[in-house]
C-alpha cells in the first residue's frame, strides 16, 4: 500500500501511475490517506469531485475541508485511530469549492499493522439522504404542530376493550382533561375506562364490524372526563392492517359533540 503515499495534487497522472491508485480512482467513494497531523498524503479522484477541486494548488490539510462545527467529530476519530480501534461510521460535513457543504459518512482505519498512522479514510456522500430526512423531519414537525394545535383528539390505539393508546395528540387534554402522557399505554387510566358503561359494548361491536369489513367507522357516545362530567363525543376512524390483513390497531379523530350527554349512544 506504500504506492498510495503520493503527494496530494490533482495534476494529470503520468503513464506509470501505480495500478492500485488507478483502482482507487475508479471507486465512487472518496478515499484518503492521512497522517497523524491530518495532512492528506493521498486522495483519489472521487475526493476531487467531492470538493469540486479545479486547481492544482489545493490545500493538503483535511481540517481545511471539515466544517468547523464538525471538527470535534474528526478529533474523536483521531483518538480512536490512536488507540488502533476501528471507529464506527460517523457523519460530518465537508466544504468544497465555494463553501458548498456535502454530508459524508466517514469510515477510518489504520493503514498498516501495528501502527496507528497513516490511516485510510473513506467518505460516502450522503447529502441527498440527509436532505430527504431533513425535509421529512420538517414536515413531521409542521404536521405535529398543526395536529396538536387543533381542539380534537387524534389517536392510534390497540384493538382491545380498553382501547390502549399508542399515540394521542395534545388535544386530548382540552377534550378529556387528561394529558397525553396519562392516556398512553393506560398508565393511570385507559380511554376504554372513560367510555360510559351503557355505550362501551356498542362502541366495541361497531368497531369490530367495521374492521371485519375493512371500512371506516363513525360513532357518537359518551365519555366521563377527568372532572367527572359527561361529554358526548363523535369519533371517526379506521383500522390499521398488516400486509396479510391482520388487525394491528385503529386510528382516527375524536371531537366534542354538541348534544345532550344524558342520551344513550346512537350510530350516526
Amino acid at each position: 500500500m506504500m504506492c498510495l503515499l503520493m503527494p496530494f495534487t490533482f495534476r494529470k497522472r503520468p503513464p506509470n501511475t501505480p495500478p492500485c491508485s488507478s483502482l482507487l480512482d475508479s471507486l465512487n467513494e472518496a478515499v484518503l490517506i492521512v497522517n497523524d497531523n491530518s495532512e492528506i498524503l493521498f486522495a483519489n479522484r472521487s475526493w476531487q469531485h467531492l470538493i469540486d477541486a479545479d486547481s492544482e494548488a489545493t490545500p493538503s490539510h483535511l481540517l481545511e475541508y471539515v466544517h468547523p462545527a464538525d471538527r470535534d467529530v474528526w478529533q474523536q476519530v483521531c483518538c480512536q485511530v490512536n488507540r488502533q480501534e476501528s471507529p464506527a461510521p460517523l457523519w460530518l460535513r465537508v466544504m468544497g469549492a465555494g463553501h458548498e457543504l456535502r454530508w459524508c459518512e466517514l469510515r477510518a482505519q489504520p493503514l498498516g499493522v501495528g501502527s496507528a498512522w497513516p490511516a485510510s479514510l473513506s467518505l460516502c456522500d450522503i447529502t441527498p439522504q440527509v436532505q430527504r430526512n431533513q425535509v421529512l423531519s420538517a414536515s413531521h414537525r409542521s404536521l405535529s404542530q398543526l395536529v396538536n394545535g387543533l381542539p380534537v383528539m387524534v389517536y392510534r390505539a390497540r384493538n382491545n376493550r380498553r382501547w390502549t393508546m399508542e399515540y394521542v395528540s395534545d388535544g386530548c387534554y382540552g377534550l378529556t382533561g387528561y394529558t397525553a402522557e396519562t392516556l398512553l399505554n393506560h398508565s393511570l387510566i385507559s380511554y376504554g375506562d372513560m367510555i360510559h358503561p351503557q355505550d362501551a359494548d356498542q362502541v366495541w361491536e361497531e368497531v369490530q364490524d367495521a374492521l371485519r369489513e375493512h371500512r371506516s367507522f363513525e360513532l357518537d357516545y359518551r365519555i366521563q372526563c377527568a372532572d367527572g362530567h359527561l361529554l358526548r363525543v363523535n369519533e371517526k376512524g379506521h383500522g390499521v392492517y398488516s400486509h396479510n390483513a391482520a388487525v394491528l390497531g385503529v386510528e382516527g379523530v375524536i371531537i366534542a359533540f354538541d348534544a345532550d350527554p344524558s342520551t344513550s349512544h346512537t350510530d350516526r
